[in-house]
């Protein structure tokens, strides 16, 4: 893990992402479709979101999530950020399933949108898997709806997508242990085949897809991941699929005729990517495609990867990009204050330097730091702490050799201590906060 990790580029760039108030907005226009067809959503799990995520905008992320969510105990839901994470696991799959919806609506949805809403507040505390299941054939077809299918939910089959003369026949199974792959892959096939047309047809052409979500599969506590960076948390998951994928390698699963050529692995986890820290939402994909039907249906097969993988899944409300910065200018008037003997502890040094006093400790207009803290800078009227667990994923970054380059310097002589001090300060400031553009222009980089 350590070496893949040092082998991944710095970013340069924030990730795109979606704002609070635009997530609200499309709750919005969730309810007003589901009340149109007769689905109601007040006092649902639908309402508890929108009212959650209106709260956090306005309060800027402090909002006692546990008197919205009031049934929920769990031991996972502890700090704020759990709260927000889990919300944007639920939100971000609705909102994906409206967006397929807004292009093309499948015949029969009504009756599955009906269903979803009456699920538990979370997939990770859902015990009536129903609900789930049903939502997890709605993300589906979604991505079906999306690239221009016409799509049927009302026969027995779970998802009949069809462009052209293509049809497409879907199982989809939601997977909560390995245990289970087996057998609801066997029955994902003897579905398909039992359902599928037995008799060739002279211009319809018949496929068949099973889908699988194996999130609970990778990650038992079915709640959040993490990430070094982007490119980290998207290997991450990716290498947990493909472990999934050779647990299943000598299963049975495809057939000539019908024609199953593909099972497609997902997984669906909300997460956070430690530098720039963001939080995200992600639909991480594994297609294993039937070796004997591969090149005789390449056709359909491009057309499945068009739908799935080179859909457009952008949105033009994203945030672009921002530019990490890369250098701070400390105002006129700006304060620093290290403690000394954390700091002597964590790089294991005994000595009590004279140099870099803490300049803030008789301060009496400045509140005294955390507990944990073992840094701060106060500039421009705000106070920004650091943590021993922030140096700690700060000098992570380094290499062993700048590492102890490093350390000389911080307890070296009165002037070098007290220049690389100064600079270690700012390097925690940039890592904790890398869109920080001066006075007025501060945001959370997490909500």
């Amino acid at each position: 893990m350590s070496d893949q990790i040092a082998s991944y580029p710095k970013p340069s760039h924030s990730l795109p992402s979606l704002s609070i108030n635009d997530r609200a907005s499309d709750l919005d226009e969730l309810k007003a479709f589901l009340n149109s067809i007769g689905v109601q959503t007040h006092n649902t799990r639908i309402d508890r979101y929108q009212k959650y995520l209106k709260l956090i905008s306005i309060n800027n992320g402090n909002v006692d999530a546990s008197t919205i969510f009031k049934n929920v105990t769990d031991e996972r839901f502890q700090h704020g950020m759990d709260w927000y994470l889990y919300v944007l696991r639920e939100v971000d799959e609705l909102m994906f399933i409206l967006k397929g919806i807004k292009i093309h609506i499948p015949k029969g949805v009504e009756e599955k949108l009906a269903k979803i809403v009456s699920g538990a507040d979370f997939a990770a505390l859902d015990k009536n898997t129903e609900s789930r299941n049903t939502q997890f054939e709605l993300r589906i077809a979604s991505y079906f709806c999306q690239a221009g299918f016409e799509v049927d939910l009302t026969t027995e089959t779970d998802i009949i997508a069809s462009k052209g003369r293509n049809f497409f026949y879907i199982e989809c199974k939601r997977v909560s242990n390995s245990r289970q792959l087996e057998e609801n892959l066997l029955k994902a096939k003897q579905q398909l085949t039992s359902r599928m047309p037995a008799k060739r047809h002279l211009v319809r052409k018949n496929f068949g897809l099973i889908a699988m979500d194996v999130t609970k599969v990778a990650y038992k506590h079915n709640g959040l991941t993490f990430g070094v960076i982007n490119e980290h948390a998207k290997e991450v998951m990716q290498d947990d699929l493909k472990k999934i994928s050779n647990k299943i390698n000598h299963i049975n699963f495809f057939s000539k005729k019908p024609a199953i050529i593909q099972c497609w692995l997902q997984i669906h986890m909300p997460g956070i990517v430690e530098y720039p820290p963001q939080a995200f939402t992600r639909f991480s994909s594994l297609f294993i495609l039937n070796p004997h039907t591969q090149f005789k249906f390449r056709s359909a097969l491009s057309l499945l990867h068009e739908a799935i993988v080179d859909a457009n899944l952008s949105d033009p409300r994203e945030v672009p990009a921002k530019k990490i910065n890369t250098s701070l200018t400390l105002p006129a008037g700006t304060k620093l204050w290290l403690d000394s003997e954390k700091l002597e502890a964590f790089f294991g040094y005994n000595d009590n330097p004279q140099a870099y006093n803490e300049i803030l400790k008789n301060d009496t207009d400045i509140e005294p730091p955390a507990k944990d803290a073992v840094g701060r800078i106060m500039m421009q009227g705000k106070n920004y702490e650091f943590s021993i667990l922030d140096l700690g994923r700060l000098v992570a970054d380094l290499s062993e050799i700048e590492r102890n380059e490093f350390s000389e310097r911080l307890f070296g002589s009165d002037d070098d201590a007290r220049k690389s001090r100064t600079e270690l300060l700012c390097m925690l400031f940039m890592r904790k906060h890398p869109f920080y553009h001066g006075e007025g222009e501060h945001e959370r980089e997490l909500l």
